[in-house]
C-alpha cells in the first residue's frame, strides 16, 4: 500500500459486496502510534472531493488499483 492507491474496505470489515462500498485514495502511508489506550498501525485515508481523513487499520483495507 501507497500514497496515491484507491482502497476499499475489506469485506470482513465492511461486510458488502465491492461494488456497494466507497472508494478512498491513501494519503498517508501506515503509521505507528502509541497512546494510553491503543497502539497500533494506522493508514489515513480520504474521499476523493472530501478535505476530511479517516485513519483506519491497514488490515481493515484492500488495495483495488495494484497494477498502476
Amino acid at each position: 500500500m501507497k500514497i496515491g492507491d484507491l482502497v476499499t474496505f475489506t469485506p470482513e470489515s465492511w461486510g458488502t459486496p465491492i461494488e456497494d462500498r466507497p472508494l478512498y485514495i491513501v494519503v498517508r502511508v501506515p503509521y505507528e502510534t502509541s497512546t494510553r489506550v491503543s497502539f497500533g498501525t494506522l493508514v489515513d485515508i480520504m474521499l476523493p472531493g472530501d478535505p476530511d481523513t479517516l485513519s483506519t487499520s491497514p488490515d481493515t483495507l484492500e488495495v483495488v488499483n495494484e497494477n498502476w
